[in-house]
């Protein structure tokens, strides 16, 4: 995994040229729904989009995002809180520093530690129903896991 994962995109509806996007999943393939990331990323990476699995530990990629400085990254993810379909945010638009993500540091305290700002983070995720050991995800997570995938992948052009 190297600075080369991120390439030359465009954010389409935002009208802008990025230079750098990236997108980074995550999740635990053992706890039932929270594997929600690890099938999005199985999604995007047969579409060549700069995408790589960190499975719970987003703070492993955090010495690449910091030099390479990507314009766009997108977090995938299963959330605790939220509505029964696709959820898709700002990080700099929630309030809570730990937002609702399965993981226990705060996506925001880690993004900026990396040097990046809240508002050039997007998550995109799904509520969490089942995330006993042992478990596979759902079929609501599944589904939602193709519909979030077709959502990024109609909105970054590679």
């Amino acid at each position: 995994m190297d600075a080369r994962l991120c390439r030359e995109s465009k954010l389409r509806g935002e009208g802008k040229s990025l230079r750098t996007a990236f997108i980074i999943c995550l999740g635990n393939p053992l706890r039932g729904d929270d594997a929600f990331g690890l099938l999005v990323f199985r999604l995007l990476r047969r579409l060549r989009l700069p995408v790589v699995y960190m499975g719970t530990a987003p703070e492993n990629i955090m010495n690449i995002l910091s030099r390479v400085k990507p314009e766009l990254v997108i977090i995938v993810d299963a959330l605790i809180e939220g509505g029964d379909g696709l959820i898709v945010s700002r990080l700099s638009n929630e309030s809570d520093d730990t937002f609702v993500s399965t993981h226990s540091l705060s996506l925001k305290l880690l993004f900026r530690l990396a040097g990046l700002e809240p508002e050039n983070i997007i998550v995109v995720g799904a509520k969490a129903g089942n995330l006993s050991v042992g478990d596979r995800p759902s079929e609501r997570m599944r589904k939602l896991a193709v519909e979030a995938a077709s959502f990024i992948a109609r909105r970054l052009t590679i």
